[in-house]
This record gives structure tokens, sequence and C-alpha cells, in this order.
């Protein structure tokens, strides 16, 4: 892994003011293939990382559960729904996408840095850290979020801004 992910937070806390004016920058930015970008630099980083030596994302974000991911899960550990929820979740905001959210970090999960629940884990566990979204110019605010936790999308940035340009000076 070539970030610690111990020494994370202390890197994205000292590339936080400058990701926040290359996000700036990225509204300027007139590239429709943004997406394809990012999913390419995600590609290319991901392959150079093993998510089980870090498993930060289990470790400090509590994921949003969907009813289909509480049916599922509750399945997958024999457990009758209203059981399950009463031991792992908590509701969230009325409303929402996803009405329920794991009450603890770390994920109760996790175990040994994978996941037992892997092939039943909640959807947005399956596509966090969300790189291969569309739309990323509308999503730069919660991916400089996610540097503070995610190897991955602190790489996939620092790549973005040479490929884009960003910090180049204009030559006069």
């Amino acid at each position: 892994m070539a970030i610690d992910p111990i020494k994370l937070p202390v890197l994205a806390q000292a590339k936080e003011d400058e990701n926040w004016r290359f996000r700036t920058f990225l509204k300027g930015y007139d590239d429709e293939n943004l997406d394809e970008v990012v999913a390419g630099l995600t590609k290319q980083v991901w392959a150079g990382i093993d998510c089980t030596k870090c498993a930060n994302c289990c470790k400090t974000v509590p994921p949003t559960l969907s009813e289909e991911d509480v049916g599922r899960l509750a399945r997958r550990l024999a457990m009758e729904r209203d059981e399950f929820i009463g031991r792992y979740l908590e509701a969230t905001e009325p409303g929402a996408d996803n009405p329920w959210i794991i009450r603890s970090t770390p994920c109760p999960f996790l175990k040994d840095n994978l996941c037992s629940v892997y092939g039943d884990r909640p959807a947005n566990c399956a596509a966090y850290p969300y790189l291969y979204e569309p739309d990323f110019n509308f999503r730069t605010m919660a991916m400089i979020q996610r540097t503070f936790t995610c190897p991955i999308v602190y790489e996939v940035m620092e790549k973005l801004k040479q490929v884009t340009g960003f910090g180049r000076r204009k030559r006069r």
C-alpha cells in the first residue's frame, strides 16, 4: 500500500486548502470526459492498493442501509429483521433513501480487516468510495472529505490534479 492509513488524515489535512482550490478549479474545467478520466485513474490507483490492508472505511465510516440491505443481511445472519435492526442499526433522517445506519464504528462485521458479510454487504459499502459514479465534478466536496479516510481517493485526487494541469503556472 502506498499510503499508510494511519498517516492519511495528516496527509489529507496538509492538502485540504489545496483540495478546496482544486474544487474551484474543476468547476471551471471544461472536460466532458472528466468522469472517464477519474474512472481511469481510479482503476490505476486501485490496482496498487489492497483494501484489506487498510479497511479505514469500515473502521471509520458507518454505512447507511436500504430496506433491501437490511433484509439481505438479516437473512445472512439468520436473524429476524427486527432483531437485526435492534442489534446493529439506528434510523437515519425520515424520508432518506437509506433509512438505516450502522450504529457503531468500526463496523461490527469487520473481522481482521475483512468484511464477514462481503457477499451481502450493503450497497453503499460495495460502491465506496464512489469514484466510479457519474458527475464527479458535482461531488468534489464529498471527495475532499474522503481524502481523510480512503487512500484511493487521496491518490486519485493527487493524480487528477496532475492530469488537469492544476497548479501549473501560466507562462507569459
